[in-house]
């Protein structure tokens, strides 16, 4: 029994080097002859990696015009069509009030669709005078084919190909999604278009009436013998007489008309840009329009067209933008902190951690060693975490990883202080365990909520400082709830 005991204790710590390595180290696999990560990367925050500056303008489609030169001694007539349009101008022309409105609106749609392309690190301003926006973005290889969209105004439109009958628009959609999925080696990316309870509705007609077998029938007329029918065509020069020939009125028999047969088909649109015509081989009842955007082996490629599919998604997703705007600036700023300070900032936390785990292993030996193990699993546990729930990490969030060793090396310390007596029977230590348990839960609360603040701050330093936090604490609590606890058992 004992010995089964110890192999279980033997196999955890395994494990948990095992993970620690992984973690730390890394995994990889042979991407188009280069080695390449499992890991999902770590997303740097714009005072580590530097960020991306970008302003955008209104783009002002009205032509300027200039004045007129009158000479001397020339009298110029008004024009009353002119004072006219330009009375209509004046009326039409929008007030300062309206203007800031857009503007608002404009920088609104703006961050909800950074957000829908979960892109955290980012601050946008807004100048009401003129509605120039600058947008400080996080420098990774998402931000060029981000901005390669950013700009769009994103007027969805499902339009009847034959007549340009509008169908449905943004109003239509209530969400949409890209959905992944991996088989034989290949992977395909859709956009999952979810309709609103009236969208579905239009939606479902559209696929009734928009089938396979849908056709309609066109009159077609000669177009010359419309346009000349009871009028008095052109003349003819004939080379022969010198006379022009004129013929009155139109010819019968070019007015017969024909009729031909043509494809019922919608044609997908954003701003007024065709993305494909279609129909649809069976009536859709459920409100959702799955479209393929994307499907390969190559990884680098999809990634393009994943991130092209969060653009189209968010555009959908949230109302077009009240103006159009161009970009005026795009420029690269680096970060004012050395990669170099970074390594001496994460060197001097793990030396920190490594004086801790020398003073845990004197003050209780063995016990100490193992729960020196169980903290750099602990912190191994929480970057893998990090890497996949794509927190945001600053230098803050590098001294919150620190703070996170600190933590659980508490709880530890609480544990072997509670079970440092060799007579302790297997009920005793297990009570001992659930009592420090509750102590270092009861502790973190407080620690809990000063996250969850921190967690919706706009300040980016202190999100990524919080949301490390979070996730320390609810990781802690699991790690200890099963790990811990089934080395406390084995021991």
């Amino acid at each position: 029994m004992k010995a089964q005991k110890k192999l279980n204790v033997v196999l955890v710590v395994l494990v948990i080097i095992l993970i620690s390595v992984i973690s730390f180290v890394g995994i990889y696999h042979v991407d188009k002859n280069q080695m390449v990560s499992m890991l999902p990367s770590y997303i740097l925050g714009t005072n580590i990696s530097g960020y991306r500056k970008v302003t955008l303008e209104v783009n002002d489609l009205e032509a300027e015009t200039g004045s007129e030169t009158v000479e001397l001694g020339e009298t110029q007539v008004p024009d009353t069509n002119e004072t006219e349009n330009q009375e209509t101008e004046e009326k039409n022309e929008e007030s300062p009030e309206e203007k800031i409105e857009k503007y608002k609106k404009c920088v609104e749609i703006l961050k909800a669709r950074l957000k829908a392309e979960k892109v955290e690190d980012f601050t946008i301003t807004c100048n009401q005078s003129t509605g120039k926006i600058e947008l400080k973005l996080p420098e990774n290889d998402q931000t060029d084919i981000l901005l390669s969209d950013l700009t769009q105004v994103g007027k969805f439109q499902i339009t009847d190909t034959n007549t340009g009958e509008v169908l449905i628009t943004n109003d239509d959609i209530r969400s949409a999604s890209i959905k992944k999925t991996e088989q034989m080696g290949y992977t395909m990316l859709q956009l999952k278009i979810n309709f609103t309870a009236s969208g579905s509705r239009k939606f479902k007609n559209i696929t009734r009436d928009y089938n396979e077998n849908a056709v309609i029938e066109q009159e077609v007329t000669n177009e010359t013998a419309e346009e000349n029918a009871n009028e008095v065509n052109e003349g003819t020069y004939n080379n022969e007489t010198d006379t022009l020939d004129v013929q009155i009125g139109g010819d019968d028999s070019a007015k017969d008309s024909t009729t031909k047969t043509v494809e019922k088909q919608v044609t997908l649109k954003i701003d007024d840009s065709e993305m494909l015509s279609t129909r649809f081989p069976e009536i859709i009842d459920n409100g959702v329009l799955n479209l393929t955007i994307g499907n390969s082996t190559d990884s680098d490629e999809i990634k393009n067209s994943l991130y092209g599919g969060y653009n189209i998604a968010a555009m959908l997703e949230n109302d077009p933008m009240p103006l159009e705007y161009e970009v005026t600036e795009n420029v690269y700023i680096e970060s004012n902190i050395d990669k170099n300070n970074i390594m001496t900032i994460i060197e001097v936390l793990a030396c920190i951690a490594i004086v801790i785990s020398i003073v845990m292993i004197i003050k209780f030996k063995m016990k100490g060693l193992l729960a020196s193990i169980l903290s750099v699993g602990f912190v191994a546990f929480l970057l893998i975490v990090i890497r996949y729930t794509n927190v945001t990490v600053s230098i803050e969030g590098i001294m919150a990883v620190g703070l996170a060793f600190i933590i659980n090396t508490v709880f530890n310390y609480i544990l072997l202080k509670n079970i440092k007596s060799k007579d302790l029977s297997k009920d005793e230590r297990i009570e001992k365990y659930y009592d420090a348990m509750k102590k270092y839960a009861l502790s973190l609360i407080p620690v809990l909520l000063l996250s969850i603040v921190c967690c919706f701050t706009n300040w980016d330093t202190i999100y990524s400082f919080g949301m490390v936090i979070f996730w320390t604490i609810i990781i802690s609590l699991l790690y200890n709830l099963t790990v811990t606890n089934l080395l406390v058992r084995n021991k």
